[in-house]
């Protein structure tokens, strides 16, 4: 299972998606953000490809980053466009030996 994903996005495609929004706060103060919606969407495992190798762990590209496209877009089969990449840490199993429980064979006589 993977405990991180480290996601990289393309800043010279980000910009374009960049929007603005206003809303207005508890005060009733209104407030303007900038923002940017993307997708993150997990790949399929034989898609999946590792970057890094350690005796540890893998770097794994699991994951891709797209611009979301509206329902007509999708219908239309518009281009998708691809903005960034993850990339999840997974961790190898140690190797731990299962102990193993030696009875004696030999009964002794001794109280203890």
């Amino acid at each position: 299972m993977a405990q991180k994903i480290s996601i990289t996005l393309d800043a010279s495609k980000l910009r374009a998606l960049v929007f603005d929004r206003t809303y207005a706060n508890r005060e009733g103060t209104e407030v303007r953000v900038q923002e940017v919606k993307f997708d993150l969407i997990e790949m399929k495992p034989e898609s999946q490809k590792v970057v890094y190798e350690h005796e540890k762990f893998q770097l794994v590209k699991t994951h891709f980053a797209v611009q979301q496209q509206t329902k007509e877009q999708r219908e239309a089969n518009a281009e998708v466009n691809y903005i960034g990449e993850g990339i999840s840490q997974i961790w190898k199993e140690s190797n731990v030996v299962d102990a193993v429980v030696v009875e004696p064979t030999e009964k002794d006589d001794l109280p203890f």
